[in-house]
């Protein structure tokens, strides 16, 4: 386990059950971080099925999870594609907890990927795709990187990519263009914050067993005139390790990343992928 008592950290995109946000979130407070985890507002009459059953509230579930861990928690409402709200997160955590230790940047979203060609896709879905996934990212690492610079302390940035940011994926919409450019501004951010004393890496998770996964699977069962599981089951043939990967797993990695033991890493990008990429 890695030792971050005391610290804090910001995890964005952290309000589905069985996603990798709340997986990261957890992560980091079992190892003694101090977890400020971030959602866009949203109507839970929207929420998926098996967590409108179980009465999940998005991110202020997640930081009454963490509450119970006995580390402090703060739930914000912050759309990554508004500066305004994502300046007023940073300024939340640094008013209730006085320091900013590590920023995770999860947040995104799929851009129909396994059933959007490009001739195919919306202007406006492109445009959509790229503000969250890759604006999002950079709003909230400037901000954040300028609060760290301030504090004079250093600190860690995380940011995730995708297998598809490795590899081109037809008809996955805008959402591989988008992880292509986090993995070049992880580097990019990486040598111009050493000097502070900044690490910034990526991970880029393979399949991982979340909602948003079974999501692609659907739509691209969808488009190829074929049923859900089938889908599934090629895709983990096609995995070394022969299975979908647990949030935990993606977990695991930021933990690595943020934490004292790759106090000599940065700008690098890691796959989570049970073996199916190896660049």
């Amino acid at each position: 386990m890695n030792t971050s008592e005391n610290k804090v950290a910001i995890v964005t995109g952290a309000a589905r059950y069985r996603g990798i946000g709340r997986a990261i979130a957890l992560r980091l407070a079992q190892d003694g971080f101090d977890v400020v985890v971030s959602a866009r507002k949203a109507d839970p009459s929207t929420f998926p099925e098996h967590e409108r059953a179980m009465d999940w509230q998005g991110a202020e579930s997640l930081a009454e999870e963490i509450r119970a861990m006995d580390r402090r928690a703060l739930a914000v409402d912050c759309d990554v594609t508004n500066q305004k709200q994502v300046d007023a997160m940073i300024a939340a955590t640094l008013t209730e907890f006085g320091r900013l230790d590590a920023v995770i940047n999860n947040a995104g979203v799929p851009s129909g990927a396994g059933d959007t060609p490009i001739l195919e896709i919306d202007d406006a879905e492109w445009l959509r795709t790229v503000d969250v996934n890759l604006n999002g990212v950079y709003r909230v690492s400037k901000a954040a990187a300028q609060a760290m610079v301030e504090a004079g302390n250093g600190g860690a940035i995380v940011n995730l990519s995708s297998t598809a940011g490795r590899v081109g994926m037809p008809n996955y919409g805008a959402y591989s263009a988008t992880k292509f450019a986090v993995i070049g501004l992880t580097q990019q951010m990486a040598v111009e914050l050493a000097p502070h004393g900044i690490r910034v890496n990526c991970i880029c998770p393979g399949s991982t067993d979340t909602d948003m996964m079974d999501g692609t699977f659907r739509r691209t069962a969808g488009r190829a005139g074929t049923e859900f599981e089938r889908i599934k089951k090629g895709v983990r043939r096609q995995i070394p390790l022969g299975r979908q990967g647990d949030v935990a797993e993606q977990a695991s990695a930021v933990s690595f990343l943020v934490g004292p033991d790759a106090s000599y890493v940065t700008g690098q990008t890691l796959n989570v992928d049970g073996g199916l990429r190896m660049d």
